[in-house]
């Protein structure tokens, strides 16, 4: 696996686990537990922000 793979890898867990949590925050009723997960959800959007930013610079080296 080369570096491009990997970074297109990482992206897709980040956005299957960005979803996971938006789904279950959707979820729950209890309001901190939802809170919670909003937060980890976003946390996920941060990094699938930075992994895409990496990958273009990766491809844009090649």
């Amino acid at each position: 696996m080369n570096l491009k793979e990997a970074l297109e890898l990482s992206i897709e867990a980040e956005k299957n686990a960005m979803e996971r949590y938006t789904n279950l925050a959707k979820e729950v009723e209890d309001p901190e537990t939802r809170l919670m997960l909003e937060q980890i959800a976003r946390e996920e959007a941060g990094h699938l922000k930075k992994l895409k930013e990496r990958l273009k610079a990766v491809t844009l080296l090649d």
